[in-house]
């Protein structure tokens, strides 16, 4: 016998599929005697109901739709677990879609997802599109930023304070006596690029240093952006100290150092800003900006079930408390997680 449906059920126990809803749904609109005969059939007929088809007459799901950029990226994969921690904790559904960073492939992505009904959206990533903004903004749909950062702060967001971040760290170096501190960024477009520009400018204005633009290296981000040029550049420029968006750019300047006998760190020190799990696997191991990745893919999750509780609240004319939501509110939809610099075995 192949996977039994709602019709069989209904057909089975002699009642509308609305019914066999209702039941599954634990509406009271119910005889108890009808009841217990479709609990029956579901459990004879081992029938397993699909949120979406229990979506159907609620409009909602209990599914939350979650868009990565790289399935494979591990900083995304981190996210993902912190998320799914606190989706099973409240009985969510999970869909897990990626995007290859893809536009096209983002706007088919969130279609589906509409199509799905689902209860709201995590966009994971280190920056969005703004047609994928454009289009999200046209949605009737909840969404939380995770890892993410809106140019308008339109969707709230969680992630660490890159500006912040990035002034502390600078500031750290230039305490000791560094000048030629490199920035390794993806794309000046990216949001989180620009705050730790912003902090990195902060830090040099208070030691009266100029801006140098030819140390902030642009079109860098995994291993294989990075093998061949990266290091090239920063022997060209004379770079002390190479701060990068991401572990695998880190990673692969340190190979480079050590390929052009570079001493690391005390011709050359590394930073990266991401700190996922591949810091701890080299030798020597990569200092970072502690970035944590998991609590903001939880934090994240929380605060999307917060909103949609607050709306099935409203619906019902019941009292909320917008508690948390309303800080985040105030500091223009955005929460920043506590950060900290880690140094290991590639600074001094």
């Amino acid at each position: 016998m192949g996977v039994s449906t709602i019709y069989d059920v209904a057909k089975e126990a002699k009642v509308s599929m609305a019914t066999v809803s209702r039941v599954v749904n634990n509406n009271p609109n119910v005889k108890e005697a009808t009841r217990e005969r479709v609990k029956e059939v579901i459990k004879r007929l081992k029938y397993t109901p699909n949120a979406v088809a229990r979506g159907l007459a609620s409009k909602k799901t209990t599914t939350i739709g979650i868009i990565l950029p790289d399935i494979s990226d591990l900083s995304s994969s981190e996210t993902v677990s912190g998320i799914e921690s606190v989706a099973n904790m409240y009985k969510y559904n999970v869909i897990l879609a990626n995007s290859t960073s893809s536009k096209e492939i983002e706007r088919d992505i969130l279609n589906s997802f509409m199509s799905k009904q689902v209860d709201g959206i995590l966009y994971v990533g280190d920056s969005m599109p703004e047609s994928t903004k454009s289009y999200l903004e046209d949605l009737d749909v909840h969404l939380v930023l995770s890892g993410n950062i809106s140019t308008d702060n339109k969707f709230y967001s969680v992630n660490i304070d890159y500006e912040k971040a990035s002034y502390d760290l600078t500031k750290e170096f230039l305490e000791k006596g560094r000048k030629k501190i490199s920035l390794i960024i993806s794309s000046y477009n990216s949001q989180k690029a620009q705050r730790i520009i912003s902090g990195y400018k902060k830090a040099l204005s208070e030691f009266a240093m100029e801006f140098d633009s030819s140390l902030i290296i642009e079109g860098y981000k995994t291993y294989k952006d990075s093998e061949k040029q990266v290091f090239v550049r920063l022997k060209d420029l004379g770079a002390e100290v190479a701060i990068t968006m991401f572990d695998e750019a880190a990673l692969a300047i340190l190979h480079q150092a050590q390929d052009f006998k570079v001493a690391v760190p005390k011709e050359l020190e590394i930073v990266s800003f991401e700190n996922t799990k591949l810091v701890d696997m080299t030798r020597p191991k990569i200092s970072t900006v502690f970035c944590p990745i998991f609590d903001i893919g939880a934090v994240s999750m929380r605060i999307l079930t917060k909103i949609i509780d607050i709306e099935k609240a409203k619906k019902k004319d019941k009292e909320f408390d917008e508690g948390d939501l309303e800080e985040i509110k105030a500091n223009n939809n955005q929460l920043f997680l506590p950060h900290r610099i880690i140094h290991r075995q590639t600074t001094k």
